[in-house]
This record gives C-alpha cells, sequence and structure tokens, in this order.
C-alpha cells in the first residue's frame, strides 16, 4: 500500500494527470508517470503509487494531504476547492506557437459563421481554455454571446457542438489532437495565457522543489511522448490577470440553460 503518516494519520500517496488524459495519450502519460516516479525514488523511501489515479474524483484528489502531483486550470488556483494546492510549474508545449510555458484555445464551430448572438458551449466556468478564452475572442470579434452550456468537458463540448446544441466553443490547443474532431472547423484563435500548472497538495511528504526538480529530470528523459518540451516557473500571481479578466466572470452573468 502507498501510505505515509500525517499528523498521526494514514495516508495513501496518489499521483495523477488529468488535463490531457485521453484515449491516445494514456499509455504517453503512462510513461511519464514511470519515469518520474524512478526520479522520485531518488528522494527517500516513501511508497509511491504504481500508477497514475484515475477513478478518484478530481476535486477529492485536490483535498487529498497525498497527492503528490496533478494539475488545473489557473483560475481554478482561486477557488476554494483547491485552497490546498501548490504550484510547481507550468509545462512548455511543444506543438503550440506561443511562448514557451503558455497555451491558447482554438475557437471551433460546426459552421463557419456564427449566427447572431451564437450559443456558447464551455467545459467549466473556472476554465481558462473553454470558458474565458471564449469570451475574450467574441469580445475581440464584437459578438455578443447568446445562452450558455456547461458541459463538463471539451470532448463532451465537441459532442454538443456537432448535435446542434450549441454554435461554438473554444478547445485547448493542445488537446485539439486528442479529441473527435469530425465536423468541426477552427475559425479563430484565442490570446495566449500561462499554460495550466502542475500541483500538489501542500500537505504532501516531497517538497515543492523536490517534486520540481523530479519533473525536469523526467521531462528530460520522457517530455517527447506527452509532447513537453520543459517547464516555466508557476506562481499564484502568475494566474491572476487570467482571474481579474472580465470575459472569466462573464459566465457567471450568462444566462445558463
Amino acid at each position: 500500500m502507498t501510505l505515509f503518516t500525517r499528523k498521526g494519520d494514514i495516508v495513501r500517496l496518489i499521483a495523477s494527470l488529468p488535463w490531457y488524459d485521453l484515449p491516445p495519450a494514456r499509455d504517453g502519460l503512462n510513461a511519464f508517470w514511470e519515469v518520474l516516479r524512478g526520479e522520485l525514488k531518488h528522494i527517500g523511501a516513501l511508497p509511491l503509487p504504481s500508477a497514475l489515479e484515475r477513478d478518484m474524483p478530481l476535486i477529492d484528489q485536490w483535498a487529498h494531504a497525498g497527492l503528490l502531483l496533478s494539475q488545473c486550470c489557473g483560475p481554478d488556483l482561486f477557488t476554494p476547492a483547491a485552497r490546498h494546492l501548490v504550484p510547481i510549474a507550468r509545462p512548455v508545449f511543444m506543438d503550440l506557437d506561443c511562448n514557451p510555458g503558455d497555451y491558447y484555445s482554438h475557437i471551433v464551430t460546426t459552421n463557419r459563421l456564427l449566427p447572431t448572438r451564437p450559443r456558447l458551449v464551455v467545459n467549466a466556468p473556472s476554465s481558462r481554455s473553454g470558458c474565458a478564452a471564449l469570451y475574450e475572442w467574441l469580445r475581440r470579434q464584437r459578438v455578443e454571446p447568446g445562452s450558455v452550456l456547461i458541459s463538463g468537458a471539451h470532448a463532451q463540448s465537441l459532442e454538443w457542438l456537432r448535435h446542434g446544441r450549441a454554435d461554438v466553443a473554444a478547445i485547448d490547443a493542445h488537446s485539439w489532437p486528442l479529441l473527435n474532431t469530425q465536423g468541426l472547423h477552427i475559425i479563430g484563435r484565442s490570446e495566449p495565457a500561462p499554460s495550466p500548472p502542475f500541483v500538489m497538495h501542500r500537505g504532501a511528504p516531497v517538497t515543492r522543489q523536490c517534486m520540481h526538480a523530479a519533473l525536469i529530470a523526467t521531462i528530460a528523459k520522457a517530455g517527447e511522448a506527452i509532447g513537453i518540451a520543459g517547464v516555466q516557473p508557476a506562481e499564484r500571481e502568475s494566474y491572476s490577470p487570467i482571474v481579474h479578466d472580465p470575459a472569466t466572470q462573464a459566465v457567471g452573468c450568462a444566462t445558463l440553460c
């Protein structure tokens, strides 16, 4: 069992890489964790998990004192659910044409022309890539948004577009090649923003500095398997402009249906 003792309690160690954990990427993520697990073994005799956690709800993972590694969206860091998370670093994606440590979203539709007051679908209100990026792009295009649906995931947003439940969505560009994009068109691109950080629980039995060093070593050996070339610094303040952008807050004022 992957257990450690914290303040007299027995806690199970877990790790996850959920942000791009889609079927085409799964083998690469598993291989990445195997290498990272080997790097962490150099730190001390911790009972490290043999596999990535894929069953526990993400919010429960974020609250779990044994969380060695996970991911979240930048704005998530400012939500109550993520109050125990410590950002470690932000990935540099190999496939994106932007500054290292940033990312952006594709603006996608089933039709190349948007209707007046298009119906939106977002993956989550706290998502930069699926929500704030979409409102920001619409604002730049001077397009007044219509109603908005919350799908829960980029893959589901694409399904709802295909089934005519919505007219437009913003999809994380690094996840785009991993998704079923049949029948969809890219009509725009959002402004870049800091990429989703690697995070850990502040109570985990590994320091942030040790996890950062292990990530760098692992990316050098196995980063190509998951499309990551390196990392950039990640502090909560790095994501503050995203949270305070009016576009991020717009979904709270939209008509949910």
